[in-house]
């Protein structure tokens, strides 16, 4: 076969093509190294920076003030270990009032590093400084708990700068690999791709001729024109039945646009830039008028438009036959009564259906009504897009039509609920039967594109006319023992109950009384103290919410709580105890009764709340409270939510000068590896950890591991729940000084809480 391409022009083509290949590829290679030789020098010290802040200010807040004065050997020793330990840090000193007490210069303190300590930020400072031998370092320094002490740390910059070249080397070298595998590529491409274009240029014209035969095929006239009005290829029906030929001039043959009978197609298109249908009215040969639907898309061409794609239906004889027929009216009264996605009858009309239904049954059979909710069905569009989520309520209509094949009723109400009326029911059973097989519909996977996703399903029965005489109350009862069931677990059933009525109508009772409750003051704060295990003394107390119902009286957090958190009440609750708790210490204070912490709850939608350091803060401003003795609770699953944000909240609110507790430890999912690094200063044993501490060998060992890595971490150690005397012992003989429960003293009101306070004084 004589080639297609001559010789010459194959090593041109060779030449062009490795040298835009090698081009683009070393562009692209080039282009995210230096990207990553920047990214990892910027970042790597603001990293490394915030790394060594982090560990300055764990240090500092591990300082107790009888080290800091009475063991300066002992503080001297911990500040070399630290040095030694990495070799970025170079010195570590600590001054008080520009006077260095301790440090770690062999050579002797120098005197230009103390204009350095202000004494006046309570923040983190961080400045780049320089000794006589022009070496930069990052110089942090950092306040030492309550005193008026500084912490500092010098970290070498040059040896930042060493590690950060580490990497910046291996980046280098992947380029300069990544570079010969490109050239090697790009020659291959070019050898490839030239035998390629001979290859394909045959290939074209034998897919040329199948996409000739293949259009031939088709019934309907088919034409694809250009632009310029040109036809560039077309089918045989068209050919024949049309007069079409190549290279005629559509509007010579068809448009008739001369004269302003009909549209031009091309454009239509070019107007629209999209798809358009239309019908055309063309006379024949034989004076006869024709009707013809004409489809065309618009030929896209390197991004622009280059002509169209149409076919040609001759309608004539289809519209006649359907002339008898009020198309539009039939498919809009369809429309209105039935679910376009899946083709079942709707809410209304299932609603009429219901209707009929009861209307019609006969005593002593029954109506059976069933919600049908599918569980977790918002996660697939969430994840995978509406679109998927349109696929698989098709599938599940299908599934649904296989359970049913006796006259039932079923449809779609809306979202993912579907309901079906079964009539003539004489036993409950055959109900439960019917509910088990739609459950067993859902055992296999749906499939969704590359997806298999297993849905489950919870229903909700309601009978006439036992549980209703009208479809308004079956309808509703039936969405009630729906929701029973997936509070109850989901993949099941549940027949209605007058009593789950009763319960619904007592949580909306409550939900609307609890957001009454702040503005009617039945909110009040109870106070539990905190006891040294060891003496016996008040060292602390929880606030606790306590709602006084005026019909119901006190109602257990337990109720109300999770409701406020539900419902989004529990941030404004929670900002009243902690307004409330800090009014109430400071007027102690102001009777003459000693400072005492009060620690304070923040629930998880709290936490989140981006403006919860500045809501804090103004609260201590206003309420006059020293914030050394006020205390946030918070959770381990509320940290390791986010650990980065988590991390850098708890940061500004410790910044306020108060601190943080951890509380329930032992019931998240915390990582020790993160929580060092968190600023804590407390650590509250969960109390599901002291019940069985005297008497169950496990829950001994994990009390006695919770205490130890307390102290490891020189945490201050709470036990929770308190409430015997072994319990108490227990903890004590585990060097646990802290604890709070029932044996010392139940959560009591503010007016009662000050005999035990009185004596502290």
């Amino acid at each position: 076969m004589q080639r297609l391409i001559a010789p010459t022009e194959q090593n041109s083509l060779k030449k062009r093509i490795f040298w835009r290949s090698f081009l683009l590829l070393t562009l692209l290679i080039v282009g995210v190294s230096v990207t990553a030789i920047v990214s990892e020098t910027s970042h790597y010290h603001q990293a490394t920076k915030t790394f060594y802040s982090a560990q300055a200010r764990l240090l500092a807040s591990q300082i107790p003030d009888q080290v800091l004065w009475n063991d300066n050997r002992e503080l001297l020793h911990r500040l070399k270990r630290t040095v030694s330990s990495d070799n970025a840090i170079t010195y570590a000193y600590l001054t008080l009032n520009n006077v260095p007490l301790i440090h770690t210069f062999e050579q002797g303190f120098p005197e230009e590093l103390l204009p350095l300590s202000t004494g006046e930020t309570r923040n983190i400072d961080i400045r780049t400084i320089a000794d006589h031998n022009d070496s930069e370092y990052y110089h942090i320094m950092v306040d030492v708990g309550t005193t008026e002490a500084i912490l500092h740390f010098g970290i070498l910059r040059s040896e930042l700068n060493r590690r950060a070249w580490n990497n910046i080397e291996q980046i280098i070298v992947m380029t300069v690999l990544a570079l010969l595998i490109g050239a090697g590529l790009s020659r291959q491409i070019a050898a490839v791709t030239t035998s390629e274009v001979e290859q394909s240029t045959k290939t074209l014209i034998r897919q040329r001729c199948f996409l000739q035969t293949v259009i031939d095929g088709i019934v309907d006239p088919v034409r694809v024109i250009n632009d310029q009005k040109q036809i560039i290829l077309l089918n045989r029906a068209a050919k024949n039945n049309l007069n079409d030929h190549y290279g005629d001039t559509c509007s010579d043959n068809y448009c008739h646009e001369r004269n302003g009978q009909n549209a031009c197609p091309l454009q239509s298109v070019r107007d629209s830039n999209g798809p358009i249908r239309f019908i055309q009215h063309l006379q024949q040969s034989d004076g006869n008028v024709n009707i013809y639907e004409i489809e065309a898309s618009p030929l896209i061409d390197k991004g622009r438009f280059a002509g169209i794609v149409e076919t040609t239906r001759d309608i004539t004889d289809r519209l006649k036959l359907e002339a008898s027929l009020d198309e539009k009216e039939s498919r809009l009264l369809y429309m209105s009564h039935h679910d376009l996605l899946t083709s079942l009858p709707n809410r209304i009309l299932f609603r009429d259906r219901l209707t009929q239904s009861l209307a019609c049954n006969n005593l002593p059979s029954k109506v059976a009504l069933l919600f049908i909710g599918l569980d977790r069905f918002k996660k697939i569009n969430e994840s995978l897009g509406r679109e998927a989520g349109d696929q698989a309520l098709s599938q599940i209509a299908m599934r649904l039509k296989d359970c049913f094949s006796n006259g039932e009723v079923l449809a779609r109400l809306g979202g993912d609920e579907f309901a079906v009326i079964i009539e003539g029911v004489h036993k409950l059973t055959s109900v439960s039967r019917m509910a088990k097989q739609i459950l067993a519909q859902f055992s296999s996977p749906l499939k969704l594109n590359d997806h298999e996703i297993y849905l489950t399903t919870s229903i909700g029965i309601s009978l006439y006319p036992n549980d209703g005489n009208d479809p308004k109350q079956l309808m509703t009862n039936a969405d009630v023992a729906l929701t029973r069931a997936k509070e109850e677990g989901k993949d099941r059933y549940q027949f209605f109950e007058a009593d789950m009525t009763r319960h619904t109508n007592k949580f909306f009772q409550l939900e609307n009384d609890l957001r009454k409750a702040l503005d009617k003051q039945q909110l009040v704060v109870y106070y539990q103290p905190q006891i040294n295990l060891d003496s016996q003394k008040i060292t602390g107390l929880e606030a606790l919410v306590r709602w006084n119902h005026p019909q119901h009286g006190m109602i257990s957090p337990l109720d109300f709580i999770p409701l406020a958190e539900e419902c989004g009440l529990i941030v404004p609750i929670g900002e009243w105890v902690l307004r409330n708790a800090c009014e109430q210490v400071v007027t102690w204070q102001q009777q003459g009764m000693t400072s005492i912490t009060v620690a304070v709850n923040l629930s998880p939608l709290q936490f989140r709340q981006n403006n919860l350091v500045t809501t804090v803060s103004q609260i201590i401003e206003e309420t006059g409270i020293d914030p050394s003795i006020l205390e946030l609770e918070i959770t381990e699953s509320m940290i390791m939510d986010g650990v980065d944000k988590a991390t850098s909240t708890m940061l500004e609110l410790t910044d306020l000068g108060l601190k943080l507790a951890i509380d329930d430890f032992g019931t998240g999912y915390s990582s020790l590896s993160y929580l060092r690094y968190f600023p804590l200063s407390k650590l509250k044993i969960d109390k599901c950890f002291i019940e069985r501490v005297t008497c169950d060998e496990d829950d001994a060992a994990l009390a006695s591991s919770v205490i130890a890595l307390a102290h490891s971490l020189n945490l201050k150690v709470v036990a929770e729940g308190i409430e015997t005397e072994a319990q108490a012992a227990f903890l004590r003989q585990k060097n646990c000084h802290q604890g709070q429960g029932f044996l010392f003293s139940k959560p009591l009101p503010a007016d009662q809480l000050i005999a035990l306070l009185k004596d502290i004084q």
